[in-house]
């Protein structure tokens, strides 16, 4: 792996991994911000529109049908927000039938980059805004899709703030589920304790999401998976900050991996452009709903937006 592509790996892995603050439910109210098909140009509306969610989302008079009777969740990056990082899913999936929900969590509380703090109160307040769903749907369960950071911080929950009984399917799109070390590099960080007070003191997710943490650890207490809940993770070969080995999850009965160039050999999705990649909305769209699942249509993608 040359220097700039380990450059590009460790600027990735801060903006992966994330000052607590009380979550944003994003009230309905909301300024709406149009949909995207790119990367750049949702960052830089966001930026502008600090305020603004996707299409979609937040409805919260939405009421779930039988042909999508749970709720879809969705769990934002570091240094991300509900538009940043949904501008294409929350579109589709409001029109595929679903009542969409996302929050931005893990402080800070303004601007438009969020989920930089401890994850456990990140777990906290993801929880806390799954009940709000569940009580204003009527659902009994929702559905969760996390990108990156949101892969890791639900399973969290899931596994010890009582998150088994109210989650039916948790999917990680290019997940931390296992922490990432950025081909080693958060790793070295760790060990110089100087270095490592400074970042985690500014950036506690950065401590928290890095392989071997003590986070990471207490999460895969009693294993990573539950038995009440579906899991699949989405990756991509050509990620630069997080590695197969640890965005996918142990196999199980209740356990699907997918990596996108098992479909698609031509799809050069990479970190950030996963959640902008038609291949891989359309993988998520088949793992939340089996039965119309249809096989993704193959193109060229660029690695980079």
């Amino acid at each position: 792996m040359g220097a700039r592509a380990r450059t590009v790996a460790v600027l990735g892995a801060l903006a992966v991994l994330g000052t607590p603050a009380v979550a944003d439910a994003a009230p309905d109210t909301a300024p709406v911000g149009p949909p995207q098909t790119g990367w750049p140009a949702a960052w830089a509306y966001s930026i502008e529109h600090p305020d603004a969610i996707p299409q979609g989302m937040n409805d919260f008079s939405c009421r779930p049908d039988a042909a999508h009777p749970r709720p879809v969740v969705l769990v934002n990056g570091t240094f991300e927000n509900s538009y940043a990082n949904w501008a294409m899913y929350s579109p589709q999936l409001k029109a595929d039938g679903y009542c969409v929900f996302g929050l931005d969590y893990g402080g800070p509380d303004t601007g438009p980059f969020h989920q930089t703090g401890d994850m456990r109160v990140s777990a906290r307040q993801v929880g806390d805004f799954v009940e709000t769903v569940l009580a204003a749907t009527g659902a009994d369960r929702v559905d969760l899709v996390g990108h990156s950071q949101g892969g890791l911080v639900p399973l969290h929950y899931i596994n010890h703030l009582g998150g088994e009984s109210k989650i039916g399917t948790m999917i990680g799109v290019a997940p931390a589920t296992n922490g990432i070390s950025a081909y080693g590099m958060l790793n070295l960080l760790a060990a110089y304790s100087q270095a490592k007070d400074a970042v985690g003191s500014v950036i506690p997710a950065v401590d928290d999401g890095t392989a071997g943490s003590a986070f990471v650890t207490e999460t895969g207490e009693g294993g990573m998976t539950r038995p009440g809940v579906e899991y699949a993770t989405v990756s991509s070969r050509h990620d630069l900050v997080v590695q197969l080995s640890e965005s996918q999850l142990p196999p199980g009965p209740n356990v699907s991996n997918v990596v996108v160039q098992d479909f698609c050999p031509e799809d050069l999705t990479n970190h950030g452009t996963m959640v902008y990649d038609d291949i891989t909305l359309r993988i998520v769209r088949n793992l939340l709903d089996p039965a119309t699942a249809v096989a993704p249509a193959c193109h060229p993608v660029a690695p980079l937006p």
